[in-house]
This record gives structure tokens, C-alpha cells and sequence, in this order.
């Protein structure tokens, strides 16, 4: 299959606060991103090494309540707890050409697939109408973009890359056969362990682990 890093979604109880932690950890700055009305969240954005990019999200508290459960677990009490006092590494969102194809091979339910927008981006994205992470984080999302639309176009170069994504999960065989069924990457690790991800960055001055 065709695909690529997309992304890397950090999540933080609350934007502002959570972007400057980030900020400061990474000594760089954040473009502004935007908001997602169906979701009750807005993010900003950092350009890592090529397309790829990290997100910092947020459920936005001057949004109207989403008729649905927000993405990523942002409504469950385990994850507001986890970011409660810095932004946390909640998954990743794989690239691909053709979601409808590969949602069928996959290997996993990655959810259904939404079609969604902000300001003038649009994309297609698997999300379980649960909102919940899969495998706990472990596991990517599958989004599509159009041809001519990716964020990481208007974003500004940074001196930030990904080192590795560490993924742990107690069957990482089986998450290595499924990974390896749509992705081959030198970033992407799988150890054995509680089910959790991993970002391992090079900055400026020097290594930043975010879990």
C-alpha cells in the first residue's frame, strides 16, 4: 500500500498553555492550526522532517458540544487525566491514497471514514464513532487528502524531526504484521509492552522524549 507518516497527535487539556509546554520543551514555535466543529477541538501545528507534522489538540471550551464523541478519547476521563498538567502523546495518522481500499485491508477497524474540514483544508479520516483510540494509540488512523492539499504546504520548516515513534503493545508481533502491511519506515519501532505511544524528537539542543 501507498502510504506515509501523516502525523503525530499530542493532546493537552488546554491549547494556549499546552502549546507554549510544548514550545518551550521543543524551542521552537507552533502555527496556528484551526478549529473542528464536529469534534469541539482546535489544534496548532509544528513541520517535522518532509509532510509529516505534529499536532497539538485540544477540545475547544467556546465550541458548541459535539453531537458526537470527540476524537482521539478527548471525552474519556482516563485521557483528561493524563493531560491534565502537560500534553501527552495520544497516536499517529497514516497517509494514504485510496482510505476506502485500505480500510478494507487493513487488518483492523480503523473506524468509519469521515469527511471533514477546516478553514479551506478538507480530507477524508477513519474515527470509531466511539471516539476512541485504537489500541491505545497504538494503532493509526488512516486519513486521505486531496492531491493538491496537505497542511504541512503551509507550514513553516523547523529544526524539529521525528528520531523514532515508539510503539508498545503486549502482542507487538501482531501489531508489527499489521503495521508492516501498510507501512515500511525506519521510525517505526514495536516493542513489547503496555499499550502506549511513544515520540522520540531531535531538536536543537538535543533529544525530547514526549509518551
Amino acid at each position: 500500500m501507498n502510504s506515509r507518516i501523516d502525523h503525530v497527535v499530542i493532546g493537552a487539556a488546554n491549547l494556549v498553555s499546552g502549546t507554549d509546554i510544548l514550545e518551550t520543551k521543543l524551542s521552537t514555535k507552533f502555527s496556528p492550526g484551526g478549529e473542528h466543529q464536529i469534534m469541539g477541538t482546535h489544534n496548532n501545528l509544528l513541520k517535522l522532517q518532509s509532510d509529516i507534522y505534529l499536532e497539538v489538540i485540544a477540545n475547544n471550551q467556546n465550541a458548541d458540544k459535539p453531537s458526537r464523541q470527540r476524537w482521539f478519547s478527548l471525552d474519556e476521563s482516563s485521557i483528561r487525566d493524563k493531560i491534565k498538567h502537560s500534553p501527552r502523546a495520544l497516536c499517529w495518522v497514516l497517509e494514504v491514497d485510496d482510505i476506502e481500499n485500505t480500510v478494507k485491508k487493513c487488518g483492523y477497524n480503523p473506524g468509519e471514514i469521515l469527511q471533514l474540514s477546516r478553514d479551506d483544508l478538507t480530507w477524508k479520516v477513519t474515527i470509531p464513532s466511539d471516539g476512541k483510540l485504537l489500541e491505545n494509540g497504538v494503532l493509526p488512523f488512516l486519513i486521505e487528502w486531496p492531491s493538491d492539499q496537505h497542511p504541512s504546504k503551509k507550514l513553516t520548516n523547523s529544526k524539529v524531526s521525528i528520531n523514532k515513534i515508539r510503539l508498545f503493545h503486549p502482542e507487538p508481533y501482531k501489531i508489527k504484521n499489521i503495521i508492516s502491511n501498510l507501512i515500511e519506515s525506519d521510525l517505526i519501532h514495536v516493542s513489547e509492552g503496555l499499550p502506549k505511544i511513544e515520540l522520540n524528537l531531535t531538536t536543537q539542543n538535543g533529544k525530547v522524549v514526549i509518551d
